[in-house]
């Protein structure tokens, strides 16, 4: 994982999975583009006019929220030194929007089969997470900073505890009205999607305090709270100095 490339390394992984669906149903038909841009603001002509859009698929990340599960839990691990120490990542919920364009029922059938795609994949499996990160090629000579996202261990368990899951989530039509209405976009057939969990990587960690080695039991018949602690305590557990 790292602060990097583990978001759009997420985003990559859905848009290959609808690409595949894709292209399995076209057969020897192209294939409309799959983009993770935000849907396009209405286009017009000289004239005026709307031009037709072109069929399409949108997989965009709207939401990043935190994971409630792993708010609170640090990862351990093992420095090269051998000291045990305690990882903080900044664990993600990303929130999705699936959006199909286009001018007549294609845009239906495209939405279908995106969401075919996830149905399918509602748990990605490391290997296949692995695949398609494998597969991103990497210019000799690059000259943009995310043409190096490369080998981004989602589908590594020691970098990645659990793995990705894609879930849809159901919003109400005033909720996705205010969506498409933030983005300036007309509405279009969609459907919502949580992925989770991302894990970002701080490169912070917190040392692991001291083991305890003795376990003591006191007690008193007449309990007082401001009196000193007796000597004859129990100990039940004493850990001998390695």
């Amino acid at each position: 994982m790292s602060a990097h490339f583990a978001i759009p390394a997420t985003s990559f992984v859905l848009k290959s999975l609808i690409e595949q669906q894709l292209k399995l149903a076209y057969g020897g038909f192209t294939p409309p583009v799959v983009s993770v841009a935000p849907p396009p603001r209405p286009s017009a002509t000289a004239a005026g006019m709307d031009q037709p859009e072109a069929p399409g698929l949108i997989v965009y990340m709207h939401h990043a929220g935190p994971n409630p599960g792993w708010r609170n839990r640090s990862v351990p691990y093992t420095k090269e030194d051998g000291t045990q120490s305690i990882k903080t990542p900044l664990v993600l919920d990303l929130h999705y929007l699936l959006a199909a364009m286009g001018g007549d029922l294609e845009r239906e059938a495209l939405l279908g089969l995106a969401m075919v795609a996830f149905h399918r994949h509602g748990i990605v499996s490391r290997a296949k997470v692995s695949a398609i990160l494998a597969d991103v090629a990497v210019p000799p000579s690059p000259t943009k900073f995310m043409e190096t996202m490369t080998r981004e261990p989602l589908g590594d368990p020691s970098q990645h505890p659990e793995s990705m899951t894609i879930t849809q989530q159901p919003v109400d039509i005033d909720m996705s009205t205010k969506l498409w209405s933030a983005l300036q976009s007309p509405i279009r057939p969609c459907a919502h999607y949580l992925v989770t969990t991302t894990m970002l990587d701080t490169d912070d960690d917190i040392a692991l305090g001291k083991p305890v080695t003795t376990v003591r039991i006191s007690g008193q018949e007449n309990a007082n709270p401001n009196a000193d602690r007796d000597d004859n305590d129990v100990i039940v557990h004493t850990k001998p100095p390695s």
